[in-house]
């Protein structure tokens, strides 16, 4: 009997289910029903979303993500430092770093010497809006501040910003708290899978927000339920993520 090979990882708490298109044949027609079928936590493996690894022409790799909800996302900070060391571990264990080709584009990651990873996010876009900050950093985010982010009702104001008409394909919602300079707490809702531990494009929304708003430095950290991510805007306005990418187990799914 016959089944789909795949690896279970996470960062910082956002956890992914990942499939191998390299070693393995996938029906590319079916991926968003399969990513619901796989990410339902009761019936299936479980995830936030499905990543699926692939040759590209261009890169090392070409990495897919679908939502929970079987939605196609163009970037994942968080994804990307999987696929990463995925990667480097199955395939190019000869290298620290890899070229991956996203739905945002080419993003370039190298593993660190103390074993994170560190992705070049690419430039971020932001526009000041009547609801808080709008920051494109590979995936839309609307970004708020709060002093009450543990109250902060986020799943009602995340599922009514996807029926938003600014919104017609539904956005991503940071909900940040600055407790220093270089120090954030955040919650995120994600377009097509609700609130998550974390969330890579969200932090790096957050931190572009907070300097902005001349709330955060150019270098912050950002504390999200599942976990620690590293944030760097450079003066050159490259944007840098950094976080872990853990491998949690492997199996072979028969549903």
């Amino acid at each position: 009997m016959s089944g789909l090979r795949f690896t279970k990882w996470h960062g910082a708490g956002n956890d992914f289910i990942l499939l191998d298109a390299f070693g393995q044949s996938l029906d590319a027609t079916h991926l968003s029903e399969l990513a619901q079928r796989l990410c339902h936590r009761p019936l299936g493996i479980g995830a936030d979303g499905l990543l699926v690894v692939e040759p590209s022409p261009q890169a090392d790799c070409r990495m897919r993500l679908f939502n929970a909800d079987g939605s196609e996302a163009p970037m994942c900070g968080n994804g990307i430092r999987c696929v990463a060391r995925y990667m480097l571990e199955w395939h190019l264990s000869d290298t620290h770093a890899l070229r991956i080709e996203t739905g945002a584009g080419i993003r370039e990651v190298s593993r660190t010497a103390d074993g994170r990873y560190r992705v070049a996010m690419g430039t971020p876009h932001f526009e000041p809006t009547p609801e808080g900050w709008l920051v494109n950093t590979g995936a839309l985010h609307l970004v708020q501040f709060t002093d009450a982010l543990e109250e902060f009702p986020l799943a009602v104001q995340g599922a009514a910003l996807q029926r938003h008409p600014r919104f017609p394909n539904g956005v991503n919602f940071t909900v940040g708290h600055v407790a220093r300079a270089d120090l954030a707490r955040a919650r995120v809702w994600e377009r097509g899978v609700g609130e998550t531990l974390a969330c890579g494009t969200g932090a790096c929304a957050l931190v572009v927000a907070g300097v902005l708003t001349e709330q955060l430095a150019r270098t912050a950290t950002v504390h999200m339920p599942g976990g620690l991510l590293q944030v760097e805007w450079a003066d050159n306005g490259s944007l840098w993520l950094i976080g872990d990418a853990v491998c949690v187990f492997e199996g072979v799914w028969y549903g």
